[in-house]
């Protein structure tokens, strides 16, 4: 839509036109004339205008019709109609609202009159279009909350049978994509399976998939192929990080019998053995300089070369790239090629870590109890509330890699009994655990080097008192307290230490920041803080 409003003003008479056109010369709209009715209806169809000023007496169909014709088209029945007379008469202008105007200025025209009437009638059509939106906005909501409650008593349903699945997926969605680490009905998980749909609608983008380690970027990535028109052909997966940088070129372009020392027979590289399928590349961040270039020049043209041969092969192959690294980073680093960059990203998909989900973790348990149990012959293996508290409170550096090593290790260790918090494994357990004598893993909050995130249970009252600003000295003193004892904190840790929203969190670090209390490293959400001088 453009961005000013437009107006489409139809006269049979030229000289009614030019003083309509000098009367809103200055009124900051669009203007589109035409001179008789047939052309007027073409116009509005191409221009979509929020307005007609309409003549009635006009050669071919008059005003009337004209008016009936816009009304009658899905395209324009929105647009409102204000006709233009010298017939004042009150069967004329009956006739005329009967025919679906909304107005009915009397030749000759007053430029105050018009220029009112034009103003009236557009900021009617704008209020009426923010209705709409809200209306729609209403609508969706209420779709929301249906599905909302759907889904709780999907996981109702779900806690008492121990073969489905506690996920927002149906149990054939999740079958087919083979995403279990995404069970989960968070925002997060949801908004990311949303947009791997979209991404199955769209086969011949190339997608950049981020996020820590862990978080099932692999996953997502054979979803976003096996839903895809590209389903019946190869997912060839590739560790950038293992290929040596010597065997690079052969890897993925293929070599040819005798091509050099070991080559002895043909071979096909990662790109034709993906043609017409997905050439998924891990670790894409590790793939060296040299060999980015000859990546780039393939994706630009199509064409790979084998080593040693001659002839070249036209392929089509979709890219999908997952890394954990900061790949804006090391573009600015020099590290990584920029146009590489945005060749790879048409489509940038962040997986969410699993501490910017902790609503799923509850379904995730259940859904690992059961699945993992069913493979140990266990039968509706069970949990303790303080198990599941502790759970909860984990940070999972390890994401939900993490959480399912945890709970197998947990079923095993339990030996079929209900898994107690002795039973649970912490590879690098938060302050809030380390005091537990039967945690597992736990060590003194001194020993602790909590990489990321520190998981503890909110304060009492904590966004309020935040918000009121009468906490600020206890606020800053715990998180220099955190940092003292972990080592640095981010925003999001600060969130879950202090109970705070993310703009409190975020006043509190820039506030530390600019008293020389705090040291901030890193850029954007990669960014964390720690005491001034080494760490």
């Amino acid at each position: 839509m453009p961005t000013s409003p437009v107006v489409l003003i139809v006269d049979d008479q030229p000289g009614n036109l030019d003083v309509l056109v000098n009367y809103l010369a200055d009124s900051g709209l669009e203007l589109v004339v035409a001179t008789d009715g047939e052309q007027a209806l073409e116009l509005a169809v191409s221009h979509l205008p929020e307005l007609v000023l309409l003549d009635v007496m006009m050669p071919g169909i008059d005003g009337f019709e004209t008016c009936r014709r816009l009304q009658d088209n899905p395209i324009t029945a929105q647009v409102r109609v204000i006709f233009m007379s010298a017939l004042a008469d009150t069967d004329s202008k009956m006739q005329g609202f009967a025919a679906g105007a909304v107005d009915y200025l009397n030749k000759p025209l007053q430029r105050e009159e018009v220029l009112a009437r034009i103003q009236v009638h557009l900021t009617l059509r704008r209020q009426q279009h923010e209705l709409q939106l809200k209306n729609q906005q209403l609508e969706a909501l209420n779709r929301d909350l249906l599905e909302q409650i759907q889904r709780r008593q999907q996981v109702e349903d779900a806690l008492h049978l121990a073969d489905e699945k506690l996920s927002a997926l149906t149990r054939q969605e999740a079958e087919h994509w083979g995403i279990d680490a995404f069970v989960g009905q968070s925002k997060a998980t949801l908004d990311l399976l949303n947009e791997v749909r979209a991404l199955q609608q769209a086969p011949r983008t190339n997608v950049l998939v981020l996020g820590e380690s862990g978080t099932g970027k692999e996953l997502i990535s054979r979803a976003t192929h096996f839903g895809s028109a590209r389903s019946q052909k190869p997912f060839v997966a590739v560790n950038c990080s293992a290929i040596p940088s010597e065997l690079a070129d052969a890897e993925f372009f293929g070599h040819i019998k005798g091509a050099y020392t070991g080559a002895t027979h043909d071979r096909h590289g990662y790109f034709l053995q993906a043609d017409g399928g997905t050439l998924f590349l891990d670790e894409i961040s590790d793939m060296p300089l040299a060999m980015q270039a000859k990546l780039l020049r393939v994706l630009e043209d199509g064409v790979v070369t084998p080593v040693g041969g001659r002839s070249s092969r036209q392929v089509d192959v979709r890219i999908v790239a997952a890394t954990n690294a900061d790949l804006v980073g090391r573009v600015n680093a020099k590290e990584f090629r920029q146009d590489l960059y945005f060749r790879l990203a048409g489509y940038q998909l962040l997986v969410p870590a699993l501490r910017n989900r902790v609503s799923d973790i509850a379904l995730l348990v259940n859904h690992y109890l059961v699945r993992l149990g069913g493979q140990m012959g266990r039968d509706r293996p069970t949990i303790t509330p303080e198990a599941m508290a502790a759970l909860n409170r984990y940070h999972y550096p390890g994401n939900v890699r993490e959480l399912k090593n945890i709970i197998e290790y947990a079923l095993i260790a339990s030996r079929g009994g209900a898994i107690e918090v002795r039973h649970l494994h912490f590879l690098d357990a938060p302050e809030s655990l380390a005091g537990h004598a039967n945690v597992r893993g736990a060590r003194p909050a001194s020993l602790n080097s909590t990489p990321n995130h520190i998981a503890a249970e909110p304060s009492p009252g904590g966004i309020a008192e935040a918000e009121s600003g009468g906490a600020d000295h206890s606020d800053e003193e715990q998180i220099l307290a955190c940092i003292r004892t972990q080592g640095r904190i981010d925003n999001a840790a600060v969130q879950t230490l202090l109970g705070v929203n993310h703009g409190r969190a975020s006043y509190l670090l820039k506030k530390l920041h600019k008293e020389g209390r705090l040291t901030k490293q890193g850029v954007r959400r990669w960014s964390y803080y720690t005491l001034p001088g080494p760490v």
